[in-house]
């Protein structure tokens, strides 16, 4: 029998009901079983909303965090912020885990629904058993009516595939205007470029569509909502702003739009230190400015005032791409302040003729008669340019390391902040009574997470909590360590990926995914293996990843060859994935500028930059790829690492602490009567 729900019941006690020996799941949802690690994490994150202060959990995969998290945040009647790494994970939370938690919680007859932009405000609750949420995305994900209506007087017919045509009916159609609701539309539709609702483009309330805007309705509904899912780009981009305004006391800025709260849940918080880098720095981007001169002279067109606008954009394009040219021929990022080191007298000539260029250039848009508020939107992104193009090249901040990179068909100049840690404790911490940061990766090793409590600036007395797994890696898995290996930089190294992957594939039957650090390797074993292997061969880059990844459980067993944004954030369980081959130890490249001032400046105060930051990131990192292994309790997999220096190497030791207990193996023959054993009593 349930327990009896009381009136005085405790945030805390309340999320233990649910998630206790006698939850009420085992009546309501299928294959519900109590996990200990699960209601401790729920337990850690109701006492942190009752208390106030920052929590940090390592939640293993298995353990159920999403819902640890989210119980606390329904029931606690605080406004909640939460925030997830990527748009997927958004989605997922509203598709799988909500109407988990709703099952759950209506037993006690609490209803979890979507917020409405008509509803009072989140501090006037509608009623008391009642729950609501909202979902914010970038505002590049939601159609521009205005825009659609502009585009569709230019075409009179929509010839081609009828995407527009499409689109236009589903803008009829559509509550939220969401580009996730169409689903037939490719990922690098150029359309949508000209239809998305980016705020470069936004006229504001002067928008004629302004009361029917999705992205004001978003807004609307988020400022309603007792819960908010963001994502970590918009939730730092929106920090950023708000810093912005703080220091420079310039009002409300411009596009900041998640609303203030309570509490912050932040999942996924492995990441959040990149992203912070990427919003409290800058960037500029030849991409940027050949999509501001595209957006200047479709606005120039047909008016009076042309000859006079395409004089001032002429003489910004030129300064700027005199800057740009101006970037070495390289490979990956260089610093800047590496370059030309005996002109900055030119330099400084260049950042000012740019500077001086584009607001020229903003003034006018900004004064332009019947413009209807669109040259304003256009001033912003040109005075954005400058500014950016000012700060980059200017270069003096000694907290910031300033780079460029050359890619094939663009340049970009950017400035990343050394040290995050002090960012987020000044802009992110102090807006929120309660912050609960979560990741199956956070430590290194130890209890503490001490290395990612530092590079986040987690304040001295958050409270740390490193959860076990539920699954027994002992059991489940093995990792398969080759002693004859040979080194990476070792130009037979391809070869012995290529064998063995071929070897253990063969062993294994398939349902296989290849890890790598380089692009350059992961080709050549590909194309080694293509023609080698009877199983469907799947390669990142041929598909957008959740296309690859549905791929690859599909037509399992398969062989994936990937690497980047692969190491995380994919989830096979099951026997579809059976075999995770790393090539070699992901560290971060020595010579990238961020992560070469960043270690520099943990030398200058005395550590070790490698020991102290780049090994235990590359710890992390190899975290997440092992974690790609077993995703359930029923799962069963091989882990092999092709990097001796986990054997020869000094910190091999530490890396293999940090890693699941998962049987070790160096011979072949062995590993080969380990998986026949087990594979015997499946």
């Amino acid at each position: 029998m349930h327990e009896v729900v009381r009136e005085d019941e405790t945030l805390t006690e309340r999320v233990a009901r649910y998630l206790g020996a006698n939850s009420p799941g085992y009546g309501a949802v299928p294959g519900w079983a109590h996990r200990e690690s699960q209601a401790s994490m729920g337990a850690a994150v109701a006492l942190r909303m009752e208390e106030g202060g920052v929590l940090v959990v390592e939640a293993p995969t298995g353990v159920g965090k999403t819902l640890a998290y989210l119980l606390p945040a329904l029931l606690g009647r605080q406004k909640v912020i939460v925030s997830t790494n990527t748009k997927a994970l958004q989605d997922q939370i509203v598709d799988k885990d909500l109407p988990l938690a709703a099952t759950l919680l209506a037993h006690d007859r609490i209803t979890i629904r979507r917020s409405s932009c008509t509803a009072g405000t989140s501090g006037e609750r509608r009623e008391p058993n009642l729950v609501e949420y909202a979902v914010m995305k970038g505002r590049s994900n939601y159609l521009c009516l205005d825009r659609l209506d502009r585009r569709q007087q230019q075409a009179a017919f929509d010839f081609g595939d009828g995407a527009l045509t499409k689109i236009a009916r589903w803008a009829s159609e559509t509550e939220r205007g969401d580009r996730a609701e169409l689903g037939w539309l490719s990922e690098s539709s150029t359309l949508w470029d000209e239809l998305d609702a980016r705020s470069e483009i936004c006229s504001g309330t002067k928008c004629p569509r302004y009361d029917d805007c999705f992205v004001h309705r978003m807004r609307r509904e988020a400022e309603n909502a007792d819960v908010v899912i963001v994502n970590h780009h918009l939730l730092l981009a929106d920090l950023a702003l708000k810093a912005e305004q703080s220091l420079t006391s310039a009002g409300r800025t411009f596009g900041a739009v998640v609303p203030d709260a309570d509490v912050l849940i932040v999942d996924e918080a492995h990441a959040i230190e990149e992203t912070a880098s990427e919003y409290f720095g800058g960037q500029v981007s030849t991409r940027m400015l050949d999509q501001l001169g595209k957006d200047v002279h479709a606005f120039a067109e047909g008016r009076r005032d042309r000859p006079d606008l395409d004089a001032l954009w002429g003489r910004a394009a030129h300064e700027a791409g005199a800057i740009f040219d101006a970037a070495p021929e390289a490979d990956g990022r260089t610093r800047w302040a590496e370059r030309l080191p005996n002109a900055s007298r030119d330099r400084d000539k260049d950042k000012d003729k740019a500077s001086k260029a584009f607001e020229a250039l903003a003034e006018f848009l900004e004064t332009s008669v019947g413009s209807e508020g669109e040259g304003e939107g256009l001033a912003r992104r040109a005075r954005q340019i400058g500014q950016s193009l000012t700060f980059v090249v200017q270069g003096d901040d000694p907290d910031f390391v300033y780079w460029s990179e050359r890619r094939a068909k663009s340049v970009s100049l950017g400035a990343s902040p050394i040290v995050v840690a002090d960012l987020l404790r000044r802009f992110m911490y102090p807006r929120f009574e309660t912050t609960v940061m979560t990741s199956a990766t956070l430590s290194t090793g130890e209890a503490s997470c001490a290395f990612f409590r530092k590079s986040v600036g987690a304040p001295d007395d958050t409270t740390t909590h490193v959860l076990s797994s539920p699954f027994d890696f002992s059991t489940q898995a093995a990792l398969f360590l080759p002693s004859y290996s040979r080194s990476p930089d070792d130009a037979r190294a391809l070869l012995d990926v290529i064998e063995t992957g071929y070897d253990l594939i063969s062993m294994t039957g398939g349902g296989a995914l290849f890890l790598f650090t380089s692009h350059r390797v992961m080709r050549a074993a590909h194309a080694a293996l293509v023609s080698r292997l009877p199983y469907p061969v799947l390669l990142q880059g041929e598909m957008p990843k959740r296309m690859l990844v549905r791929a690859f459980v599909e037509q399992a067993p398969a062989v994936l060859f990937a690497t980047a944004s692969f190491w995380e954030g994919i989830d096979v369980p099951g026997d579809p994935l059976r075999l995770v081959l790393i090539d070699r130890l992901p560290f971060d490249a020595p010579n990238d500028p961020v992560v070469s001032a960043r270690a520099s400046r943990i030398e200058a105060e005395g550590g070790s930059g490698f020991t102290m930051y780049q090994l235990p990131r590359a710890i992390l990192r190899l975290k997440q790829g092992f974690g790609r292994l077993i995703r359930s309790s029923a799962d069963l997999g091989i882990v092999a690492i092709l990097d001796p220096r986990l054997r020869t190497r000094g910190y091999g030791k530490r890396i293999l602490r940090a890693l699941p207990e998962a049987q070790v193996f160096e011979d072949r023959a062995l590993l080969g009567l380990w998986w026949a054993e087990k594979k015997a009593r499946d």
